[in-house]
């Protein structure tokens, strides 16, 4: 039993160790983004289909070549029926005359007949019989097969533009997630600078009261704001967990993995370009909606040429052969047959003319969808460069109102340890900075959010 005890115990510091010496996998936003398109559920759901898409050209394409079946057929019959010729055959005069008695000029005009002894029956079948049938068929001409040929490939062509749209979509949102974890660290990092300050400021009061050079509430107040800032501290350490797990859950990765992020705020931020941004000319026709929207109506319009090709007629030969396992003696059916079915579409009673009604008002509602797709995504730039804009302007604003409430709270500071200002004025100074930092961390996080979605409406790598 105590040989049991320390096996366990070793098998657990085991564990223990591999669960902390798990590798740290440190990624830049580029390798985030890569790694979440090779291993995300959305992004291989979307190649399956893919895959699918072009499986699909093939069998299409396989319907118009040769096709080769075989089939085998046993047959027992309970009874098979037979003919029966006869066995000799003999000459008869009527009325009766002796046998053998040879035909004479007197017997002109008299009933003959032929009497024919029974002979050895002839079967027409065989009791047991197994027959296989090998056919050759080929499709010479259809209409529909060569416009359903043609739109395989464009709902190949539909599938991979998809299937590039969720890499854009996902590139998005890794993006978003990863500046959104790089801000929470940093303000986590400010959070904890500034609770590092007040606990030692509180420390210093703290002697200070001992000495009775100051009051209770200036040391109480000092403590309010402390305690503030710890919990601001805790919340935000949530917060990071929170994002660094829903980053792993889009990149496809378990969450108990552990990660860093190579990139810094900096980094992303130096990154942007205004001046480029504003400069740059939009064509729509390198949006990826449009470009769906576009293949969606050739598609459509290969949906009304299909109905339409069901007016021409259908073509189609084979050669069959037959072998059997036992043959019978009298066999009329024959092994070889070659032969062509046309099929011409005469009347349908207006079956096929509304069919084509239909498809055509199908086409006219891609085409509305496609003309506000065209006008949505215009929108969408536009409202998105006016963000990019606007957050960049809030941004630099903020940046200068980070420096000037930092050196408002670092004079405070002295002033306070100089006994020239109070706990309530180093207190309101401390939100004030804190608060400058949530704004300023909010407005990179704006700024970057839109340089995000700019990139995807202009399929920017």
């Amino acid at each position: 039993m105590k040989a049991l005890n320390i096996c366990i115990l070793t098998l657990l510091i085991a564990l223990s160790n591999w669960g902390f010496s798990q590798e740290v996998k440190s990624f830049s936003l580029r390798e985030a983004q890569d790694f979440a398109i090779q291993n995300s559920a959305e992004v291989k759901n979307a190649k399956l289909d893919n895959v699918v898409a072009q499986k699909k050209i093939w069998e299409i394409l396989s319907m118009g070549l040769p096709q080769i079946n075989a089939t085998g057929n046993y047959q027992h019959q309970f009874i098979v029926p037979s003919i029966n010729f006869g066995g000799q055959t003999n000459l008869v005069l009527e009325p009766a005359q002796p046998a053998g008695t040879p035909l004479t000029s007197d017997m002109v005009g008299k009933q003959l007949f032929l009497k024919t002894d029974e002979g050895t029956p002839i079967p027409l079948g065989l009791k047991n019989n197994t027959t296989f049938d090998f056919t050759l068929s080929q499709l010479v001409f259809s209409g529909s097969y060569i416009v359903g040929l043609q739109a395989s490939k464009i709902y190949y062509q539909i599938s991979d533009q998809n299937y590039q749209k969720s890499k854009i979509e996902m590139k998005e949102s890794i993006a978003n997630t990863y500046c959104m974890v790089l801000i929470l660290e940093g303000n986590l990092n400010i959070l904890q600078n500034s609770l590092s300050n007040l606990k030692k400021t509180l420390s210093d009061m703290r002697e200070i009261n001992k000495q009775g050079l100051n009051e209770d509430t200036d040391v109480d107040q000092i403590e309010l704001t402390s305690l503030n800032v710890e919990n601001a501290v805790s919340t935000v350490k949530r917060q990071v967990d929170a994002a660094y797990d829903l980053l792993k859950f889009q990149m496809g990765m378990p969450l108990e993995n552990k990660v860093t992020l190579r990139d810094n705020l900096e980094d992303l931020l130096t990154s942007i370009d205004i001046a480029n941004i504003n400069g740059k000319q939009f064509n729509v026709r390198d949006n990826i909606t449009y470009k769906i929207m576009n293949t969606q109506e050739q598609f459509s319009k290969l949906v009304v040429r299909e109905e339409i090709s069901n007016y021409l007629p259908n073509l189609s030969g084979f050669y069959r052969h037959t072998e059997k396992v036992n043959q019978p003696e009298f066999d009329f059916t024959p092994k070889d047959i070659f032969g062509l079915t046309l099929n011409i579409p005469i009347l349908s009673s207006g079956q096929r003319i509304v069919k084509v009604q239909q498809r055509k008002m199908e086409l006219d509602k891609v085409s509305i969808s496609k003309q506000k797709a065209i006008e949505g995504v215009k929108l969408d730039y536009s409202n998105a460069l006016n963000d990019m804009n606007s957050t960049y302007e809030k941004y630099l604003n903020e940046k200068k109102n980070i420096d000037l409430t930092k050196r408002i709270y670092d004079k405070t500071i002295i002033k306070f340890q100089e006994g020239i200002s109070t706990s309530l004025d180093l207190t309101q100074v401390n939100n004030q900075y804190l608060t400058a930092q949530t704004n300023y961390f909010d407005a990179i996080y704006k700024l970057l959010t839109a340089k995000n979605k700019l990139d995807r409406i202009l399929n920017n790598e």
